[in-house]
């Protein structure tokens, strides 16, 4: 619409608010960068809560998380059913227990388009990616750069600098929320945490390799 802006006064008007906007969204990736790496040393609880795109109720799970550098996670799922996912930085294993069945992949190639990158990886890494928008305090919503990516928007929510929320809308307009609590700092974990040991009677699948 700008480009077909003929006079001088709108032309100026239009770059003005250009470079108001770019202004803006480098301070909010600013703030929001800081945040996400006080949250790279975490750990607390979660309810994950899906909704299709007339806002019905699909699936709630409930767990515990383990976060911390570099680039290592446990996602607990405790209800309905049971299922680990853990990075030990270089692969990410997801494992259902019920099913007997893992599948193991780097991890590299989820860096650029995967919501959990946000809170496993570097932020100066990821959030080059997306689009960044301030929302409210302590409050974000990042849209990637990329149209292949499985999600449209993911919002941030932090309650004094401290991750309180995550709400993901996918390609299909389905919605993911994902509250945390009792989310506590600390000073870095024994690397076993991150090591899966897998009964014999699991089925591994391995990607990428």
């Amino acid at each position: 619409m700008l480009n077909k802006v003929v006079t001088v006064i709108m032309f100026v008007i239009a770059i003005t608010a250009q470079m108001g906007s770019a202004q803006a969204e480098e301070v909010a990736a600013g703030s929001i960068e800081n945040l996400l790496e006080l949250n790279r040393n975490i750990e607390g609880e979660f309810r994950q809560v899906t909704y299709d795109e007339k806002g019905k109720q699909l699936q709630v799970s409930e767990g515990v998380f383990l976060l911390a550098k570099p680039n290592q996670f446990v996602w607990d799922s405790v209800t309905p059913f049971a299922q680990r996912i853990i990075s030990d930085g270089k692969n990410i294993t997801v494992w259902d227990v019920d099913l007997e069945q893992a599948t193991k992949k780097p991890m590299s190639g989820t860096v650029g388009n995967s919501p959990a990158a946000l809170l496993g990886q570097p932020a100066a890494d990821v959030l080059p990616h997306y689009n960044v928008a301030t929302l409210g305090d302590e409050k974000f919503r990042l849209t990637p750069k990329q149209n292949q990516d499985l999600f449209q928007t993911l919002t941030l929510s932090f309650r004094n600098q401290v991750i309180s929320a995550m709400s993901i809308l996918d390609t299909l307009g389905q919605t993911t929320v994902i509250e945390f609590k009792n989310v506590e700092t600390h000073e870095g974990v024994a690397k076993e945490n991150f090591i899966l040991n897998l009964p014999d009677n699991v089925d591994v699948i391995v990607e990428g390799q």
